[in-house]
Formats: C-alpha cells, structure tokens, sequence
C-alpha cells in the first residue's frame, strides 16, 4: 500500500512539474534589434559620440569678444574738451592653424567615441548572443529530461505490475521511483535556470524581467572558413578598439603639433570709442569724439612651461601607439584561441553525432530489448538510459559551446563572419 501511494504521488509530482514550452519561438534576429534600439548602454555611448561631434564646433570657433565701458569719474581735460566716457571693443584671434589643429584632434576624439559606440554595440550583441545560447541548452536539457522522465513513468507502471505479481523485487520498483525523483529534482533545477537566463536577456533588451520568452530553436553549426591569418587580419582592419586607438594616436599627433603652436602668439584686436564734451575753447574740434585701434600679443616666453607642454604630449603620443600595439597583441591571441577551441568542439560535435549517439541509441535499444525478453536486468537498462542522457546533454552543451565561441571570435575581430 505505502508503495502504490509513493507512486502515485511521484506521479502528480512528475505531471505537475512538467515543462510547457511558449506557442511562440523567440528568435535572435528580433532580439538583436530591440537590444540594438532599447540597450541603455548602446544609448549612453550614442550620446558621448554625439557630444563629441558637437565639440568640434565648439574647439574651432573664435573666443568671445569683450566688451568695456568705462566712466570718467574725474574728466580728463584735453583740448578738444573733457572725456566723458570710454568705449572699447576687442576680439583675440588665435596664431593662424592654432583653431585648425584644436578642430583636426577633436574630429578624431569625435571618431574615436563613435568606434567606442560601435564598440558597446557589438559587446551587447556578443552579451546576448552567450545568454540565448545559454538559453538554448537549457531548454534541450528540458526536453531531453522531461523525455526521460517520462520514459521511467511509463516502465514504472510495468515495474508495478511484475512486482504485484512477485515477478521481479522491490528494489528495482524503488531504484526507478527514485531515479524519477532525481529527474524531477533535475527539472526544477532547470527551471529555475531558465527563470534567471530569460531575466538576463530581458535586461539586456529593456524589458520587464519577468517578460515571457518562448522556446529557442535548434542552432545550425556555422562553418569555420577561415585561418588563423585571415581573421588576425580582419580582426586588425575591422576591432572597433583598434579603430578608436588608431584614431586616439591621431590626436595625440594634433595635440603634439598644437602644444608647438604654443611657442606662436595670439593676437588681440582692439577699437575705443571716447565721449568728449564740449569744451570752452573756439576750436574747430572742440568737443569731438575721439577713437582708437589697438593691437596686442601675448609673449611665450616661459619656454620651461611651453617645452613641458611638449614633452607631454609626446609621452601621450607613445602611450596611444603603446595601447595600440598592445591591442593588436590581444586580438592576436584571442583570434587564436578561440579558432583552435572553436576546431577542437567542431571534432567533439562530429564525434557526437558520427559515433557517441549511434552508439548510446544503440546500446540503449539493445539493452532495452534484452530487458523485455528477461535476459538481463532491470539495473543494466537504467545504466543504459542514463548513459544516453548524459551523451545527448553532452551533445547540446558542445553545440551551444561552439556558438559561444564563434560569438566571441565575432566579437574579437569586430566584425561578422
């Protein structure tokens, strides 16, 4: 009786905790998009770019002109009579090339920030693409189990009957009632793996964490048809980083020349107006107005500062050259890491599918057959059944395994293949 009871409720358990896929598949393409328009990151990197391009405009425009006034609170008496009042006007104009070069080191700031942009789009992409692959495998891990699961429930039912008619012991009854549990016990597990990896991809995509995600489909194993040399290459033409750290030299070159141009000066164009009152004298230019242009330059002549300010910039200038160089080592390396892992899973897949699962559903099959004519027991079926599970999850986890990886090959050469 205790037994019959045990059954029944791994029953209801089992049917309870089955796993219902969504009607609906979620696709990677519509995923990348939304993540593309709605990502806070990919958002905030557009608007540092776009700040950048507006400080092109700012560095390359002239400074303000000044205006003052100015009131004699005592006149000064000159012949045409008193001043009254003084007007002035001026505007500095940096050395000709000084607004040039300020304009030529910020475009190349502004591109570097749009590399970085590009940059943070393809990091997303590659975030969300290892997550949906996460994704994937668990939802196989599902099906698989919850295949499994119900194979047991199926020959539990037979198991009880033999055991009813004391046709077979008790313990082969409890061995597959507890191996029922563990499944069980594995779906729950996976379940609440899917709950979490779906929340990560909503937060990637800006969407409420509990949003509903449906199935993920079978991957198609993309073709490796390329060597090692060819993607370094690609890698070295198309890195967003590389690209932004190209462009940072750039600058800090503009920079160099700029902290040279330090050693010109700058000019300062001046005009006055001033109020004269009207005198006590008879001549003909009593009380007129009078005016004045004036022109003034700054002198650099504290050449320690100047030659500092050189000094600084070509240490800027080999500290970009020396990130870049070490940018190209590390893309270098990734390149070669991730295409010989990326060859080694493409062997383990093949061996999966051209010999370990033949072999498994063969063994399985013959196992199985063997059991149901009494020639062996049912402890040597169960071995058998958990054999083929783990080579089918071990399948599927090569399989999302290599997409990781071509993922962030994608990723180290900037660009897709």
């Amino acid at each position: 009786m205790k037994l019959r009871i045990a059954l029944i409720v791994s029953f209801f358990i089992a049917g309870y905790f089955s796993f219902s896929y969504a009607n609906e598949f979620v696709s990677l393409d519509e995923l990348i998009k939304e993540a593309l328009s709605s990502n806070p990151k990919i958002k905030a990197a557009k608007e540092i770019w776009q700040a950048e391009q507006e400080r092109v405009k700012e560095v390359t425009a002239l400074p303000d002109p000044m205006f003052m006034y100015g009131f004699f609170g005592k006149n000064i008496e000159t012949r045409a009579g008193p001043q009254k009042q003084n007007f002035s006007l001026s505007q500095k104009i940096p050395f000709p090339g000084k607004l040039s070069l300020k304009g030529k080191a910020q475009e190349e700031k502004a591109k570097t920030a749009e590399e970085m942009y590009e940059a943070t789009k393809r990091e997303v992409i590659k975030n969300l693409k290892i997550v949906f692959l996460d994704l994937y495998w668990i939802d196989r891990a599902i099906e698989i189990t919850e295949r499994e699961k119900n194979i047991l429930i199926d020959s539990s039912s037979t198991l009880r009957r033999k055991y009813e008619a004391n046709l077979m012991p008790q313990r082969d009854v409890l061995k597959v009632e507890v191996e029922i549990s563990n499944l069980i016990d594995k779906l729950l597990l996976l379940r609440q793996q899917r709950n979490t990896t779906a929340a990560k991809i909503n937060s990637i995509v800006s969407r409420p964490h509990n949003y509903s995600l449906g199935k993920v489909k079978d991957i198609d194993i993309k073709a490796m048809d390329f060597n090692t040399e060819e993607l370094f290459k690609i890698g070295t033409a198309s890195r967003q980083e590389i690209k932004a750290l190209k462009h940072k030299v750039d600058k800090s070159k503009f920079d160099k020349t700029l902290a040279k141009f330090d050693f010109l000066p700058d000019f300062t164009f001046g005009f006055n107006y001033i109020d004269v009152e009207a005198g006590h004298t008879t001549q003909p230019n009593d009380g007129e107005d009078a005016w004045l242009a004036t022109i003034s330059i700054n002198l650099p002549i504290w050449e320690n500062k100047l030659n500092a300010q050189v000094r600084e910039k070509e240490a800027m200038l080999r500290a970009a050259d020396a990130d870049l160089e070490s940018k190209n080592d590390e893309v270098d390396y990734e390149v070669s890491d991730l295409y010989f892992k990326l060859i080694t899973y493409k062997d383990i897949i093949n061996l999966y599918e051209t010999t370990l699962i033949p072999q498994a559903n063969q063994a399985y099959e013959s196992v199985k057959t063997a059991y149901e004519s009494g020639k062996t027991d049912f402890l040597n079926w169960l071995d058998s059944e958990r054999t083929l599970l783990k080579i089918r999850l071990a399948y599927y986890k090569a399989k999302a395994d290599y997409a990781k990886n071509f993922a962030l090959l994608e990723r180290a050469i900037g660009e897709d293949l």
